[in-house]
């Protein structure tokens, strides 16, 4: 969602549609970004391997290598990425198998890569889910505040 907003339509009927859906600032929990890297170079993980229990939310493109590609490129955050991405804060465990903390690392380097502010903050021992996220909640409100509001504590 924070890759693919944009400019409204001036020309509009409805005015929802003239407003824009860009993103200022994006803060997220251990995001798959790369479906078709997903943990190593060239891991397909659209709706098959590590996330063949997820295949329904792919659909039946998904049944064929070329509609994973297409997919892949369409839903991966990664291969959106441009000079234009808002600053991006991504906290991330070490642990986790279901979104490996490569797909973390990739988008930050990336990112980074294009001149956007991006940071990421690991959890060393943490899976996919830790018990106490609050903490986390905490610095993402800190983050908003200082790419929204310019204030730093």
């Amino acid at each position: 969602m924070g890759v693919r907003g944009g400019p409204g339509d001036p020309k509009a009927k409805d005015p929802i549609d003239r407003q824009s859906s860009a993103i200022q600032a994006i803060a997220c929990l251990y995001p798959p970004t790369d479906f078709l890297n997903y943990g190593k170079p060239g891991e397909d993980a659209v709706g098959v391997g590590t996330l063949k229990s997820y295949k329904g939310a792919f659909g039946a493109e998904a049944d064929t290598p070329e509609g994973r590609r297409r997919l892949g490129k369409e839903t991966s955050p990664i291969y959106h990425v441009t000079p234009k991405l808002p600053p991006t804060f991504i906290v991330h465990g070490d642990r986790d198998f279901l979104v490996p903390i490569q797909q973390a690392e990739t988008f930050v380097a990336k990112a980074k890569e294009a001149g956007v502010i991006a940071k990421l903050v690991v959890k060393p021992g943490a899976a996919h889910g830790w018990p106490d996220r609050q903490p986390d909640y905490t610095l993402f409100a800190d983050w908003f505040d200082q790419c929204l509001r310019g204030i730093t504590k």
